[in-house]
């Protein structure tokens, strides 16, 4: 007679709450034996304790942000009155938004190259969500470079502003009902969770692919391992002559390869990329006339470097700065 009972009450569970598919390591649903019957029990979601809050949590960045999501949670944890979901969800939309201005800066997407202005809001230096959510993938990125890399962030932005709507629209929907039972309120909170969550590593994964795919892009358009070459000589000999080990008197480099190239930032007018790759170095050792007649045989060194590239945000077309080639020749 148990197990017909649990797939009943199973069933039942599933059909008032919906198709969830993260919930199904929060709910445990077990029989217990009361005076001779069997009563259905469900344990307690601990939200705080959860890995869905966690992660969402570490989505915020600004010590305020966490210390308001922290007492969100608390208060909902610890308030047992019928309004608990409610101020939940309302202390999670208005946080969404202040975390929303941070990500895209109204300054910083007015300073856009691609920014318009859209003339029926009601203040003239306001933005759009959707230009909130462009900003927050593209960044200061013109849009002629996401042409030239075939990316198209419209679809990105309207899953951006879906999942937004979602979140506003469900936060609203919640405060209009003050009689939620505890356990259906717990599960709204984690829907509500994975909603920000989801929007969360949109963002950040969308973001990271365009910039990785422009600066693959930035790599393969310029010949920067020849830039770079003219530096390399004397910045390993400034190098090499600071480890006391090294009795070398004469350094030269063979070669070198950028293997890699990274945005380390954007601005309206500038990117700013860092390289890393390898020098292929050569020591000769004694007398400056020794190594002179090129008498002795001399010896072959690999050093790692890094460096700094920089570029109009309109184009990908890096150039070197100078002064900026770093060679560790303690790992050669």
């Amino acid at each position: 007679m148990i197990e017909p009972l649990l797939e009943t009450a199973k069933g039942n569970f599933f059909d008032r709450v919906g198709t969830i598919h993260s919930l199904k390591t929060f709910v445990h649903v077990r029989s217990i034996k009361k005076r001779g019957k069997f009563k259905m029990q469900s344990e307690r979601i601990n939200l705080a304790a959860n890995e869905l809050t966690q992660r969402v949590r570490g989505h915020f960045k600004l010590d305020l942000q966490r210390e308001m999501f922290d007492a969100a949670v608390e208060s909902f944890e610890h308030d047992d009155s019928p309004l608990k979901l409610k101020n939940f969800a309302s202390a999670l939309r208005k946080l969404g938004g202040i975390w929303l201005e941070q990500l895209a800066p109204k300054d910083r997407i007015r300073a856009c190259e691609w920014f318009e202005q859209n003339t029926h809001l009601r203040k003239e230096d306001f933005v759009t969500r959707a230009q909130r959510a462009k900003y927050a993938v593209q960044g200061e990125l013109h849009d002629d470079v996401l042409e030239y890399l075939h990316i198209d962030v419209r679809s990105t932005v309207k899953e951006y502003l879906a999942l937004i709507g979602e979140l506003s629209k469900y936060g609203l929907t919640i405060e209009e009902h003050s009689d939620t039972p505890a356990e259906t309120a717990e599960l709204e909170a984690i829907r509500a969770l994975e909603t920000f969550d989801q929007l969360s590593e949109l963002i950040q994964e969308r973001h990271a692919s365009l910039l990785s795919s422009a600066a693959v892009a930035a790599l393969d358009a310029a010949s920067l391992d020849c830039e770079v070459y003219d530096e390399v000589d004397g910045a390993l000999f400034v190098e090499v002559g600071e480890e006391l080990d090294r009795p070398s008197t004469h350094v030269t480099s063979d070669d070198l390869k950028l293997d890699s190239l990274s945005i380390l930032s954007l601005a309206p007018d500038r990117i700013v990329y860092q390289g890393r790759g390898r020098v292929y170095a050569r020591l000769q050792y004694g007398p400056i006339s020794v190594v002179a007649l090129d008498i002795d045989e001399p010896v072959h060194d690999i050093y790692p470097f890094e460096c700094n590239f920089e570029s109009c945000t309109g184009y990908l077309y890096p150039t070197f700065i100078r002064g900026s080639m770093k060679i560790d020749t303690g790992q050669g």
